[in-house]
């Protein structure tokens, strides 16, 4: 079944939205007169207002008759779901101003205010649908440790996570970009957090599967699964059972030469030296209440098991929420997570100070995190869940850079 809790949520704020807009469009049709209604401009507007609205209640009605949901129609329905964005917060924005023009008798100052507000909003939900979905950048942050061994001084990790790859726009441009920048990287190792598809196995086809075999390290490439990988957002689960689509990703993976971590750790060997790399399954709690805390405790038994605790560890987690639980089994000197994709709308102010709606459901949500000697890191992602956008919440990789210190902070780093 779908994630209730998630959908219950999403639900409820699509159904206030679509009530406010409706009000809106009965207001600004009672405002337009008889007389505006019927002139050209008024047919037109009428007509496009129309035909949003068909398109609308078309991709809900046949998601919710149990269409295929997968990749040509959420992306053709996430373009429509940004127009009708556009046209709600457009026409609250003239019903405000307008109700504030009459109460003032401002009324065309208010009008022209409205304009330019609207303008505005296009302008950067446009650069979100564009610039901002497509435009990847890179995140250097360099890691301190008093634990790192000698052996792994400068060692190089490189990270990308939530490619969501079936919702992608211009697929195949961007899963190249993203594999030339990370091979320009020049990493020792290669992590990948999670939902690498959006809802089932067919999104890795072969032209993925032989874009995504151009990713280079010296180490190799190691993944977890997300909470989109794991089979439960798809609707016909007779034709595709869940599990079987965990398998079928994995295989995928593995046939890329990737090690896919599923409660497993690798050991990494420089010299006489050596790390661990940990990779965690999806919390089972997790699974129908995404966005939440995790509560209960986490059996960490196996995914850890014949690890001394004096060794250094990079635990790849998709869901950040697991950081704290990982902290209190004395794990995780790294820990990496994607996930949130600050809920892919950021306000950012200089290198230290950000914000995101994601804070209201995230205590962790972006960007890195410590305590102590330990850090957690969430990446921003690639791809996009439900609409096509990302309003300064640009595409990341982040490549991480390993010095062993003698204590003290343990995160510096910048972006390009």
């Amino acid at each position: 079944e779908m994630c209730i809790r998630d959908s219950v949520m999403i639900l409820a704020c699509f159904v206030l939205f679509v009530a406010l807009t409706l009000y809106c469009e009965y207001s600004l049709l009672r405002h337009m007169g008889h007389t505006g209604r019927r002139s050209p401009a008024g047919v037109a507007y009428i007509v496009l207002t129309v035909l949003l609205w068909l398109a609308v209640a078309g991709g809900v009605a046949y998601a919710f008759a149990g269409g295929d949901t997968a990749g040509w129609f959420m992306r053709a329905f996430g373009i429509v779901l940004v127009l009708f964005l556009f046209n709600g917060l457009a026409k609250l924005l003239f019903v405000l101003f307008g109700y504030i023009g009459r109460r003032t008798g401002r009324g065309r100052a208010m009008g022209i205010t409205a304009a330019v507000c609207c303008t505005l909003l296009g302008a950067v939900l446009l650069y979100g649908l564009t610039v901002g979905r497509s435009r990847i950048r890179v995140e250097r942050v360099e890691v301190a440790s008093s634990r790192l061994p000698a052996g792994f001084d400068g060692f190089r990790v490189a990270m990308f996570s939530d490619v969501h790859t079936g919702l992608l726009l211009g697929r195949d441009r961007v899963l190249r970009r993203m594999v030339d920048i990370i091979n320009a990287l020049d990493a020792d190792v290669v992590v990948n957090c999670g939902d690498i598809v959006n809802y089932d196995y067919r999104e890795l086809d072969g032209r993925v599967l032989e874009i995504l075999s151009g990713i280079r390290s010296r180490d190799g490439v190691y993944a977890v699964l997300g909470n989109h990988d794991l089979g439960i957002y798809i609707r016909d689960t007779v034709a595709y059972p869940p599990q079987e689509n965990v398998r079928h990703i994995v295989e995928a993976q593995r046939s890329l030469g990737w090690t896919v971590l599923r409660d497993s750790s690798a050991i990494l060997v420089r010299g006489g030296d050596s790390i661990a790399l940990t990779g965690l399954s999806f919390p089972e709690e997790l699974v129908h209440r995404s966005h939440e805390r995790i509560e209960r405790e986490l059996d960490l038994s196996e995914a850890y098991a014949g690890l001394p605790e004096k060794l250094f560890g990079i635990t790849l987690s998709h869901a950040p929420q697991a950081w704290h639980r990982i902290m209190a089994a004395g794990r995780g000197d790294l820990t990496l997570s994607g996930h949130v994709h600050s809920l892919q709308m950021k306000l950012r102010l200089g290198q230290k100070w950000q914000w995101s709606p994601a804070a209201w459901f995230y205590d962790e949500w972006s960007g890195p995190y410590a305590d102590g000697e330990r850090m957690l890191y969430v990446n921003d992602g690639i791809g996009y869940a439900m609409v096509p956008m990302r309003i300064g919440a640009r595409p990341e990789i982040t490549l991480f850079e390993l010095r062993r210190s003698d204590g003290g902070d343990c995160i510096g780093g910048g972006i390009e």
